[in-house]
């Protein structure tokens, strides 16, 4: 008999961390020896997360332009099977895309034959996350549909705001166990092991009744010109609220690069500590229907 790979698929809405939860996961496993296959699901052309994490894993596959629930069931099937025969990981964690839908890719990891699901973990901000009331239909299954609620950042915000959190959560799931990860840095013994609390009937019917999204882009810039860092920052706070998300690689005026992540108004910028094969800044921005804004969003910036 065929021994199945254990399988982590990790979400949570758009900018709640879950790349900065895997890279720490990921380095805790390979200490101990194991291979580790990371699969990336991302909005977007251009993945930064998986060229940032190659190295750390046995093999990165990104899978673009689109969510694994949709457009790429095929493709997250296909790359599986080719990695497990390729590299015959001990464990493999799947980074899902900010708007999928949780039961879609519980359901795709729960029938793939090789595959053993090892839990559906969602990651919530805590800093920025206000509720369901203004965030789209999957952001809310994501809370509701997981077998682990983790609560990110919560070295930025006191007590109240966690209490008021866990109220906004418990109005949709007063079961699934939640617990904090620190600074990005989630116990490995909470996160492997998982006993998967819903089944595949339930799955189906979750699946068929809920299968939509709201309209969620990316728009993909990259620039020859480099920037004033306090300039850009300025243009930065000054988009509109609808976009979300914004990460990439800068190339900046006194001749240094650095990496940015910026969420919900909130921009930090990080120095590389390795080399990433980019000749000229990349940003990606990812929000509600902001592909309208495309050309507005990037003479913005060439200005």
């Amino acid at each position: 008999m065929t021994t199945k790979v254990p399988t982590t698929v990790i979400m949570g809405f758009l900018g709640s961390g879950k790349t900065t939860i895997i890279m720490n996961l990921v380095e805790y496993l390979a200490k101990q020896g194991q291979k580790v296959v990371y699969i990336k699901n991302e909005i977007g052309v251009v993945d930064l997360d998986a060229k940032w994490m190659q190295g750390k894993v046995t093999q990165t596959r990104e899978l673009l332009n689109g969510c694994v629930c949709c457009t790429l069931v095929g493709p997250l099937l296909s790359a599986i099977d080719d990695l497990i025969n390729k590299y015959h990981p001990d464990r493999i964690m799947i980074e899902s895309a900010g708007s999928a839908d949780p039961a879609s890719m519980a359901l795709a990891v729960s029938s793939h034959p090789r595959l053993l699901r090892d839990g559906v973990i969602s990651i919530i901000d805590v800093v920025n996350f206000d509720g369901y009331e203004n965030l789209n239909m999957v952001a809310a299954r994501q809370a509701e549909f997981t077998d682990l609620i983790v609560f990110n950042k919560v070295e930025l915000v006191d007590d109240q705001r966690k209490i008021a959190v866990v109220g906004y959560v418990r109005e949709l799931n007063e079961k699934s166990p939640i617990v904090e990860a620190v600074k990005g840095v989630l116990d490995p013994r909470l996160a492997f092991g998982l006993e998967p609390k819903f089944d595949l009937k339930l799955l189906k019917q979750e699946q068929d009744q809920h299968h939509h999204h709201q309209q969620i882009d990316a728009i993909n810039l990259s620039f020859k010109k480099t920037f004033n860092k306090a300039e850009l920052l300025k243009k930065l706070l000054s988009l509109p609220k609808n976009v979300i998300r914004v990460k990439g690689l800068v190339f900046f005026e006194d001749g240094t690069k650095q990496i940015i992540n910026g969420v919900a108004k909130r921009f930090n910028f990080f120095d590389l500590n390795n080399e990433i094969d980019f000749e000229q800044t990349t940003l990606i921005f990812i929000g509600y229907q902001i592909a309208k804004f495309q050309k507005e969003l990037e003479q913005k910036l060439l200005t």
